[in-house]
């Protein structure tokens, strides 16, 4: 008897479940004790309301809440819930023509109607790997979503899954490559992926084969360089948060792509640095802060498999030069109130709209990057829509599985 329920699978799969052990969980204890946090600061300081970063008082609440958090008892309680599995993933770089083969930590929910969707679930940075989006499996059955076949994967170098080769500078279109060979190795010609952050460019490189259309990183700055589009007074206030967004908020991710190697030592050697270089994430990225529970699990599962210095490498993509689609001279300029030649996605995708998101991209905009069939506006929810919010974003995953999936032409 097969020990997955993958029948059509066509790589090597085994059941796997969390195992971190006492010792471990002594140890990073250990650290958190003895870690000083600093002296008051200006800075730190409660009346900043967290402007300049996180504050001191947040800081003594991860830190004593922490140390008396029962990691063993929730390993457990996710081994029960959770049906986890590894499996080999083989990629070969285009470029360079080297291979690699990946370990990939993934939940799988298979469904037992043959004609059932296939589901890719995808994370980004700083995402808890596939535990940030478990919440959907509950949210999608409640939303009355079609038979699922359910995929929620670690992506390359979060969790359990393998880290990114030493031998070759491993990519976002890698990322994309090793999500497809998960979901063609498990026997699905073709299926649906859904993401948020990296997820949501992964899904875009799965649309359009990796390499066949380009995302274009367009630096904002301002409605006024878009010709052809008016913007109404709330897209335009989600173009001045964006812009925000860039100038105060961004500071980390220079860090990560221009010196990824020096923040990974950093925040490799004090879980105290990795609590306030994601805890202000979890805190300014959300409209309200995950519980407790929810933020020491993340913290965890971080430290335990050091994901830090593994999961940061898609930044130095940003740092690539991306050519701005609306500045080009002559034939080549851009008229964005048009499809996007050479990023446009042909394939149905929806889009999700959460007011507190890091880039809250308006629609009029969206839509001319992609067959755009389904679109929702949310008044509460942020960067992690499906820890925050997961009831919302399930209601627009069924929407667009509704409309998308029966008019699919080839993987969608």
């Amino acid at each position: 008897m097969s020990p997955h329920p993958f029948k059509n699978a066509t790589i090597p799969i085994k059941p796997f479940q969390l195992a971190h052990t006492q010792q471990e969980v002594d140890d990073m204890k250990t650290l958190i004790r003895l870690s000083p946090l600093g002296p008051d600061t200006y800075e730190n300081s409660a009346e900043r309301k967290e402007a300049l970063g996180i504050s001191m008082d947040s800081m003594k609440e991860i830190k004593s809440a922490w140390l008396e958090y029962d990691w063993l008892a929730r390993q457990a309680e996710l081994n029960k819930e959770l049906p986890q599995y590894v499996a080999q993933v083989d990629d070969t770089d285009p470029k360079t023509g080297k291979k690699h083969a990946f370990d990939i930590h993934f939940v799988g929910k298979m469904n037992e109607r043959e004609d059932a969707v296939p589901l890719l679930l995808l994370h980004g940075w700083p995402g808890m790997g596939l535990f940030e989006l478990t919440p959907m499996i509950r949210a999608l059955e409640k939303a009355g979503a079609p038979p699922l076949h359910l995929v929620i994967m670690s992506l390359p170098g979060y969790l359990h899954s393998s880290a990114p080769p030493l031998d070759a500078d491993f990519s976002i279109e890698g990322m994309a490559r090793v999500a497809h060979g998960l979901m063609m190795g498990l026997g699905f010609k073709e299926y649906a992926a859904q993401g948020g952050d990296l997820g949501a460019f992964i899904s875009r490189l799965l649309a359009c084969r990796y390499e066949e259309c380009k995302i274009n990183m367009i630096p904002v700055r301002g409605p006024d360089q878009f010709p052809g589009i008016d913007l109404n007074s709330t897209d335009s206030a989600r173009v001045k948060r964006l812009q925000e967004f860039h100038e105060t908020g961004s500071g980390y991710a220079i860090e990560h792509a221009t010196r990824p190697s020096t923040i990974a030592f950093t925040l490799a050697s004090s879980p105290l640095a990795l609590a306030a270089w994601v805890g202000e994430k979890l805190h300014e990225w959300t409209d309200a802060t995950p519980p407790m529970e929810v933020v020491l699990q993340w913290l965890t599962l971080y430290w335990l498999t050091q994901s830090f210095p593994t999961s940061i490498y898609p930044y130095r993509w940003t740092k690539v030069d991306h050519p701005d689609p609306t500045q080009r001279p002559g034939e080549e300029a851009r008229d964005l109130g048009k499809p996007l030649k050479g990023t446009y996605v042909e394939k149905p995708m929806g889009y999700s709209l959460f007011p507190k998101e890091l880039m809250p991209v308006p629609r009029v905009w969206a839509e001319k990057t992609g067959n755009l069939v389904s679109f929702a506006e949310h008044d509460k929810g942020g960067h992690f829509a499906a820890t925050e919010h997961a009831d919302l974003l399930a209601k627009d995953v069924v929407e667009f599985l509704n409309v998308a999936w029966p008019a699919r032409n080839g993987s969608a």
